[in-house]
């Protein structure tokens, strides 16, 4: 019988998409938020022609710009977002 050799598995590499955050030196000194809350993100990517509204989580906050953690691509990604384009996440009153 044969001896198997191991080798790695051979995946594409995806292309993961750049946020386009608000610029830090803009925000000021960020707040953290704990534990982080649920919102929702309208984000920027680059190579992507419109803002995504991303399920996000706020991590730290200023009086004007929000770090906010998403997943949307399978990677966790850290972007500094406008305040006026985050919004709080809730249940909908019919979920049982």
């Amino acid at each position: 019988m044969a001896e198997h050799q191991w080798s790695p598995p051979e995946h594409q590499d995806v292309t993961l998409h750049q946020p386009v955050g608000f610029d830090p030196e803009l925000a000021g000194p960020l707040t953290p938020i704990d534990p982080p809350q649920p919102v929702w993100a309208d984000i920027k990517f680059e190579q992507i022609p419109e803002k995504l509204h991303l399920k996000c989580f706020a991590v730290a906050s200023s009086e004007v710009a929000v770090l906010v953690h998403t997943s949307w691509q399978g990677r966790l990604q850290e972007v500094l977002v406008d305040r006026d384009y985050v919004f709080r996440r809730q249940l909908d009153r019919d979920v049982r």
